[in-house]
């Protein structure tokens, strides 16, 4: 399955709402993890290749992170790495900062996650010590969460200050390039059947490179 490139905050508010809904207080570490996982949280995030980008219990000096993803290098000391600890719905997170904060000191980390299914903390790497981004009950997530969320932690969003731009020039001499025969109308339906042609084209075309 391709990863969700353009991901709608509503989308992705509405999955947390659904993560939120069916952790339950009896629930496990384990248990919240699974829903994370069943419901797509890392998926709808770009995160597809496991082993690779997204990894579990992976060992670091001051103990085994629940979860790491990793940028577009796909390497785990990658700067715009993310760690994500899980605790069962009965914990309190405070307790457990420092240890998120070990596991983002020992990957380099420049986020890091604290979730009990219930809610739902986002701490970002300072120069000093970690800052907190996000604090909220998963049930109440809304598209401003969501929005954050899908820009910080996604994993598309790491190229896209490379790729927009590149992407900005390309459709103007696309455009450009189009003959006044061959127009489209610019009819809504039109113009999404012609990106998914060129994306399929771009995509092959960069394979073979």
């Amino acid at each position: 399955m391709e990863p969700e490139f353009l991901l709608e905050t509503a989308e992705f508010a509405d999955v947390l709402n659904d993560i939120g809904e069916q952790v339950s207080s009896e629930f496990s570490e384990d248990e919240v993890q699974m829903v994370f996982l069943n419901e797509g949280f890392f998926r709808l995030l770009g995160y597809e290749r496991i082993g690779t980008d997204l990894r579990s219990e992976f060992s670091v000096p001051s103990g085994q992170v629940d979860y790491i993803t990793s940028g577009y290098a796909d390497t785990i000391r990658d700067t715009k790495s993310i760690v994500y600890e899980f605790k069962n719905p009965e914990e309190r997170l405070n307790r457990h900062e420092e240890q998120l904060f070990g596991y983002m000191d020992d990957t380099g980390a420049a986020f890091g996650v604290l979730t009990n299914g219930i809610r739902f903390e986002l701490y970002q790497r300072t120069p000093t010590a970690p800052e907190k981004k996000l604090d909220f009950r998963i049930t109440d997530a809304g598209e401003e969460e969501a929005s954050i969320l899908v820009l910080l932690l996604g994993y598309w969003s790491i190229q896209e200050q490379n790729i927009k731009p590149l992407a900005e020039k390309t459709a103007k001499e696309v455009v450009e390039s189009i003959p006044e025969s061959a127009h489209i109308g610019f009819s809504e339906a039109g113009v999404e059947l012609f990106a998914d042609h060129l994306a399929r084209y771009l995509k092959q075309e960069f394979q073979k490179q």
